[in-house]
């Protein structure tokens, strides 16, 4: 019953996105469609309720699947909370993407899109901790951390066994890989908005993205190494000694892990930086950074959640009775030691009708940092753009950018398990976040000046670097007043609610 239940949850989840993603897409293409009617409603009504009647199926393919002996409180915490969370979860992309894809779209239509997109936010976030609260008793420590495909068919899997039993060979996919590609895309997405904000375009950024992830990845890798060259305070890899046993490919086994998020956002901005100069000649270069800097502490604050899947880049031990806020399944986790799929729990008391348990957990540092970039985040866009918008020093974000993880990362790092300190005496991330501060602050009083004496020349803000007379379509400068068509009948109204979005 468990496989039935489970081809059934997956066929209409899938159908239902699948289905819900082209009715969107026939009606942002129709250039003739300004209004939410009736079909196209009942189209995506139904491909959502596809998407909730496929998660109730997979909890159920779970429960038997398993043979989870579910009481009936943590079944409908399940049940109802899944079904909720995954509708609201794929109503939000579908807002997102009419939002800022759909041009002509009628005002009403766009306010009801607009309250869509942002009130979808707290009920999908709601419901998904209501929904895992009810199968948090029932999962098995410490959770899976990525996907085996082989022979044996198709497995969730732990890197403390994945060579093991079913789990051996075939396509190994890391969630800690999946995490960190899904915060770039979405970075990248709300670069692209930004960009579409000031030229009225979509794309400008997609060349820029392709490269500057690989160079992400590159820089990640070298920092890591160089990092670890002569080893940490924990014992962990030595390449200077695997390069005199002749290993020296070991530089290169990204493969067996080692990436580090300071390297990766150093790489990623270089290569960036050079493409943007090379291939959109038309942008002002400050203006990008701007636009595309402050966004990667939202890739990093998903990046982060590797590390919850891995187990790993954690803090000190404490109670998890102490942390009540947390979901059951996050405490969860983050136990140091686990037995027969569970968190080694000891049972401190056992009142009349109640027992409570105790036990410890390491300090989630992954999770505080995520959370100190997403407010960071909305700090610089909302808070400290406004505060250089008067001095018109463009580049002056990205600098915020760099001075806001560096002192996260320099107030972090002293926190972490000694494990998972870089260097050989564990103080190399932390010396690195302070070069990223000292550079923010230079680069802040570069722009500045350069700002002054430009106006002090009579100079526009703006730098209009020179565009080739025979400009390719990729090169060549899009508008900067976005069309008509991509407006709807209360013009001003409309770019005043471009400017908060995010």
């Amino acid at each position: 019953m468990g496989i039935a239940f489970l081809i059934i949850g997956l066929l209409a989840l899938i159908g239902g996105i699948v289905y819900a993603g082209y009715s969107c897409r026939n009606f942002v293409k129709d250039e003739k469609a300004n209004e939410l009617t009736k079909p196209f409603l009942l189209s995506v009504g139904a491909a959502l309720l596809g998407v909730g009647v496929g998660a109730i199926f997979l909890v159920l393919a779970a429960k038997f699947g398993k043979n989870w002996n579910m009481d009936g409180g943590h079944l409908a915490m399940g049940i109802v909370g899944n079904f909720i969370f995954s509708i609201a979860f794929i109503a939000l992309w579908l807002a997102f993407y009419l939002r800022y894809w759909k041009k002509g779209l009628a005002e009403k239509c766009f306010k009801v899109v607009r309250y869509v997109l942002f009130g979808s936010i707290p009920v999908a976030f709601a419901f998904f901790i209501l929904g895992s609260e009810g199968l948090a008793p029932y999962l098995s420590y410490p959770l899976s951390n990525g996907i085996a495909i082989n022979g044996s068919g198709f497995h969730l899997y732990n890197y403390t066994n994945e060579q093991s039993g079913n789990n051996a060979g075939g396509l190994h996919l890391a969630f800690y890989g999946i995490v960190i590609l899904a915060g770039a895309i979405i970075a990248w997405k709300m670069s692209d908005h930004h960009m579409y904000q000031k030229y009225g375009k979509h794309g400008i950024l997609d060349g820029c993205f392709l490269w500057a992830f690989p160079g992400g990845i590159l820089g990640a890798r070298i920092w890591y190494v160089v990092g670890n060259w002569n080893g940490d305070a924990a014992g962990g890899p030595n390449f200077s000694q695997y390069f005199a046993q002749g290993q020296w490919w070991k530089m290169f086994a990204i493969w067996e892990g080692g990436l580090t998020i300071l390297g990766g956002a150093v790489g990623g901005i270089l290569v960036g930086v050079i493409y943007m100069l090379i291939r959109r000649k038309y942008v002002d270069l400050r203006i990008a950074m701007d636009m595309v800097l402050p966004t990667i502490l939202v890739a990093q604050a998903i990046g982060r959640w590797g590390n919850f899947f891995n187990h790993e880049v954690y803090g000190t031990l404490t109670n998890m009775n102490a942390w009540p806020l947390l979901p059951t399944w996050l405490k969860y986790q983050m136990a140091p030691s686990f037995y027969n799929g569970s968190p080694d729990l000891t049972i401190i008391s056992k009142p009349v009708g109640e027992v409570t348990y105790s036990g410890n957990m390491y300090v989630p540092l992954f999770l505080i940092e995520g959370i100190v970039n997403l407010i960071g985040y909305f700090v610089i866009w909302f808070g400290v753009r406004l505060l250089w918008k008067k001095t018109r020093a463009l580049g002056s974000l990205s600098a915020t950018y760099l001075i806001w993880y560096g002192v996260v990362r320099m107030i972090m790092e002293p926190l972490r398990d000694v494990t998972y300190n870089m260097g050989s005496n564990g103080w190399w991330s932390f010396w690195n976040s302070m070069v990223y501060v000292i550079l923010g602050v230079l680069l802040i009083t570069f722009f500045q000046l350069f700002a002054y004496y430009r106006k002090k020349q009579g100079k526009p803000v703006e730098i209009n670097r020179y565009v080739p007379a025979k400009a390719t379509a990729e090169v060549k400068a899009p508008s900067k007043k976005v069309e008509k068509s991509d407006i709807t009948s209360a013009p001003k109204a409309r770019k005043k609610d471009d400017e908060n979005d995010l």
